[in-house]
């Protein structure tokens, strides 16, 4: 299996180039890095000891309601603005089960994508995902444009300067630093952020964390000064949900790592059978300064 996107990622121990030999990967330095069997690449930078991520239950669970097509809404409009004239690949820090990135990869078929994360389980299911009317590849179910790498995106990235046309920030933190040096000159960085109102119906009724009111200023703080706003397009719809589909939308995300699953479950029985839930985000294109 030969590694997508391979011309853009770096050795994370000296930043050289890598080259591949069978399920190896390898830099001029003679630093070597096995492939893993569910077809991800293991590039964790020196020292960083992020090496959990998402358990497998949020992993399943983000499967399972992203793939029930609720939040396809806000892929396109992500992947709409990731199109650019840039040379270079589509990363996205913290990937997850990589179905923003595949959708960003099918509205320009002439890239690959790297995704990367620190969650061994979110890493297997990206390296599996398949782009929408591309072929599946063949060998250990992979895929030929989209390479799924084990590294912490607050550490320095496996990833060679400028190589990016493209870099998504999908409702996660960000390294504007680190982000700055991967994307090309003309490439855009896309930023998806919840807005206030975002599941409003269920952050009362479930505890859920709710979205701070300085989030959008503090993110223009934070990339203010390497980045400067293009455009921004605010999304909202309603979505009908059913208890199976809450507790997946609740267990995928942040909220799931300090609600007791016993009181959460009490909590989604009480709801209606079916509830319309506020879906609310912005999606803004920033280029570099």
């Amino acid at each position: 299996m030969t590694l997508p996107a391979l011309a853009a990622l770096a050795c994370p121990n000296c930043a050289q180039p890598l080259t591949q030999a069978d399920r190896r990967l390898s830099c001029p330095d003679g630093h070597s890095f096995d492939l893993a069997k569910q077809g991800y690449a293991p590039l964790l930078a020196p020292g960083s000891n992020a090496t959990t991520g998402d358990t497998a239950d949020q992993v399943a669970a983000r499967e399972d309601f992203l793939g029930s097509g609720v939040y396809d809404r806000l892929m396109a409009a992500v992947a709409a603005a990731s199109v650019t004239d840039a040379p270079g690949v589509v990363i996205e820090p913290g990937c997850g089960t990589g179905h923003y990135l595949a959708a960003a990869l099918a509205a320009d078929p002439s890239r690959e994508g790297v995704g990367l994360d620190t969650s061994k389980y979110a890493l297997r299911r990206c390296a599996k995902r398949v782009i929408a009317s591309d072929e599946p590849r063949r060998d250990a179910g992979t895929h030929g444009r989209l390479a799924a790498v084990l590294a912490d995106a607050w550490q320095r990235l496996p990833v060679r300067d400028g190589a990016a046309a493209a870099v998504l920030n999908v409702f996660a933190p960000r390294n504007a630093d680190e982000i700055a040096r991967v994307l090309h000159p003309r490439g855009a960085l896309v930023v998806l952020t919840p807005r206030q109102d975002h599941l409003r119906e269920l952050v009362g009724a479930l505890d859920l964390l709710s979205v701070d009111p300085a989030k959008p200023q503090r993110t223009a703080d934070q990339l203010g000064t390497l980045f400067e706003a293009e455009r921004t397009d605010d999304i909202s719809y309603s979505i009908g949900l059913g208890h199976k589909e809450v507790l997946q939308l609740v267990g995928m995300g942040p909220s799931a790592r300090h609600l007791d699953a016993d009181a959460l479950a009490a909590a989604v029985a009480a709801l209606p059978e079916r509830i319309d839930v506020t879906v609310s985000a912005s999606v803004t294109r920033w280029r570099k300064r």
